[in-house]
């Protein structure tokens, strides 16, 4: 039984640049090797993606040596071996222009939980061979292994964290490698000249051995220079603006060896985050120099187009739970006019006629599911989003204080529908005091998100979410004579929507929906622990599991705050002390056991620091590491969930196809539970140096 309406597949891409459809049989003949070539290249490789039990997506990009831009026809070959002499597809199309000469091809009538191999050839030219698979059928038993990554910033770091995965994998028994790739955004970064290594003096975050990191060339088009600011630290950036610039950057981040390696051996399931479009974006707005949002619907069209045509996944035709329709599309151009933001409607979505014309043009928020065993369920956790509810600017606040976010989050909702004009024990105005209710989802992806959880039968519901549950949160309150309210670290994420972050852990409690686990990323650390109905209650209700997995390259969180908080020195002794062996990291402790047990072990060197542990101001929290890279692997089977967050040595090094060397990693199980039981994170135990304070 096929997966997917070919016909109606075939009906809804009619005329849609580089899809095409094509059911898998037999050919009469076997195709053969290409002998002469030299006329067309595949530059950045190939990929797959969104595996069901019947189909999977291939995909490429091709292009005339000559650099001519007139259609090119290709050839698509799907066989069950790799010498290519059990062939399934042997298809021709064409690609041109309008694709950006990018050809995704949806495959369905392949065998369940089976190998296949794919190529793609041009003229007497042939493409690098990519690996995929299909999942298992939906009754099916059976493990599922993956890995979960994010933020792979171009010109911060090299990809050895790619290249060691590789290796590893290729040396693992067949039964113990990777079956795909959750992807969970920040694949490419809109902004070039971002180079916080030219400002960084940590020890632990150098240039490479190799001197200069990559550089970015200049944009097709890209913004004017951006100007020296209090928010930028980096003079004379630009961002992409267009189509061109964002295809540019997918066509440069896929040109290196260690990314297309792995997308050529795994199938991808992938979202995106903000750097696909704008950083710390909004709808159809970027925050760059203005956080309540700019317009920018012409841009937000642009970026979807290119993650479209870039980053192959299946849309419109995917499945679905039982009696829960798929809301997920294929791109479709509209042109959208830069408005301004018209003030927030009745469920915060921009009224705008041009910003809703921006994000209708695709979706992603889809599911998937590998056998009885895991449900994948992807949100989108930027097109619908309010603002994030950041307060006024409060003398000796420089982070935002959890009871007014609060506040704002709450809008008109806030003291029993009865918001107070002014930020309490300011005179401050209370800008959110007529608006409603923050969200992350928005209510259209929020009600089909519980939807999917409630109709799955799966063992583990893994939510790919972009952004992490787990509250990061400072008891700066605690510190004598500072005067300082307790405080969020970041209100980008879910941080900044707590209301509703406590309406969906209160709604999988409420309907006793069990084995949910958040992988997530953004962040650029790794963490792990229980997901708390209310961080804020006295015996907070765990209800779901999350794991944060550190960026392939982009910088780590710790060198950041250890920079910022060099001008204080109660503050860079929360975050860091020397041990005599170098610099630590302290900040790990100040998010596990709060400010003050942070404080006193740095200036005691241990005595008597956890007689001041706070456990509640994160509940929940069990593992940061905030001075990593890496990646996370998870296994999951019918009784349990084993999770490894890997955290590679410095990725400013260029290490090669040999792959970064591992530094630590950090083991979890969870074993299921029931309706009625708590979920609980067993770990860490692990191989390597231990981050501090685990040693």
């Amino acid at each position: 039984m096929l997966d997917i309406d070919r016909r109606s597949l075939l009906k809804a891409f009619a005329g849609l640049a580089g899809t095409f459809a094509v059911t898998a049989q037999a050919p009469a003949v076997a195709a053969s090797r290409a002998i002469t070539g030299g006329n067309f290249r595949f530059p950045q490789g190939v990929a797959s993606a969104d595996p069901t039990p019947h189909g999977v997506v291939v995909w490429t990009r091709v292009e005339a040596t000559d650099g001519s831009p007139t259609p090119i026809a290709m050839r698509a070959q799907i066989s069950k071996t790799p010498d290519f002499n059990s062939v399934v597809v042997d298809q021709v199309l064409t690609v041109g222009e309008d694709s950006d000469h990018t050809l995704r091809l949806i495959v369905d009538g392949l065998d369940p939980d089976t190998l296949y191999f794919y190529r793609f050839a041009a003229g007497g030219d042939l493409s690098r061979m990519g690996r995929t698979r299909t999942a298992p059928t939906h009754d099916a038993e059976g493990p599922a292994r993956f890995a979960f990554v994010s933020c792979q910033s171009y010109e911060q770091a090299f990809y050895g964290a790619w290249a060691r995965m590789l290796a590893d994998d290729l040396g693992a028994p067949q039964e113990e490698q990777i079956d795909f790739v959750l992807f969970l955004g920040d694949f490419i970064y809109e902004v070039r000249g971002d180079r916080w290594n030219a400002n960084m003096q940590n020890p632990t975050w150098l240039k490479g051995a190799n001197g200069a990191l990559r550089e970015i060339p200049p944009f097709p088009n890209g913004s004017p220079p951006w100007p020296s600011t209090d928010w930028n630290k980096n003079p004379g950036a630009t961002n992409a603006v267009t189509l061109a610039d964002y295809r540019f950057l997918y066509k440069l981040y896929l040109s290196d060896p260690s990314l297309q390696a792995a997308r050529a051996r795994w199938p991808f399931i992938s979202t995106w985050d903000d750097h696909e479009f704008s950083n710390d974006c909004w709808q159809s707005h970027d925050t760059y120099f203005d956080p309540a949002g700019r317009p920018a619907q012409s841009r937000k069209v642009a970026a979807n187009q290119a993650w479209f045509e870039y980053v192959p996944a299946l849309l419109t035709g995917a499945q679905s739970p039982r009696n829960v329709d798929n809301q997920a599309h294929d791109f479709k151009f509209a042109a959208a006019k830069d408005a301004p933001y018209s003030g927030p409607a009745q469920d915060w979505i921009d009224p705008d006629p041009d910003n809703r014309t921006a994000l209708d043009t695709i979706t992603i928020y889809r599911t998937l599911r590998w056998g009885r065993t895991v449900e994948i369920i992807l949100t989108d956790n930027r097109s619908y989003k309010s603002p994030s509810p950041k307060p006024p600017k409060i003398e000796g606040q420089a982070l935002p204080a959890i009871e007014h976010v609060k506040l704002l989050d709450l809008g008109r909702e806030a003291n029993g529908g009865k918001p107070p004009a002014t930020i309490p024990g300011t005179t401050l105005s209370n800008p959110r005091q007529t608006a409603p209710r923050g969200s992350m989802l928005g209510p259209k992806q929020k009600e089909w998100f519980k939807r999917a959880l409630v109709a799955s039968d799966a063992r583990w519901k893994i939510w790919a979410n972009s952004l992490p549950l787990l509250p990061f949160r400072l008891d700066l309150s605690s510190l004598p004579f500072a005067s300082i309210k307790d405080c969020y670290l970041g209100i980008d994420g879910w941080n900044g929507y707590p209301s509703e972050r406590e309406e969906l852990m209160r709604f999988i409690h409420d309907n006793g929906i069990t084995n949910v686990v958040s992988c997530t990323g953004d962040h650029h650390f790794h963490a792990a622990g229980t997901l708390v109905v209310d961080p804020d209650a006295e015996k907070p209700q765990p209800v779901a599991v999350e794991f944060l997995g550190a960026g392939i390259s982009s910088e780590p969180l710790f060198p950041g705050v250890e920079r910022a908080s060099r001008s204080n020195s109660v503050f860079h002794s929360i975050c860091t002390f020397d041990a005599g062996d170098g610099p630590v990291e302290n900040w790990n402790l100040a998010m596990l056991g709060g400010s003050l047990t942070a404080l006193v072990r740095s200036w005691t060197w241990g005595f008597i620091a956890e007689a001041f542990w706070n456990a509640s101001i994160n509940p929940g929290l069990k593992y940061v590491d905030s001075n990593s890279n890496g990646y996370g692997l998870l296994r999951a089977d019918a009784g349990r969930v084993q999770a490894s967050l890997v955290t590679i040595v410095n990725p400013a090094t260029d290490y090669g196809p040999k792959g970064a060397p591992i530094l630590r990693t950090a083991s979890f199980t969870v074993r299921a539970w029931k309706p009625g039981e708590t979920p609980q994170v067993h770990g860490p135990v692990f191989s390597g140096r231990p981050a501090f304070p685990f040693e």
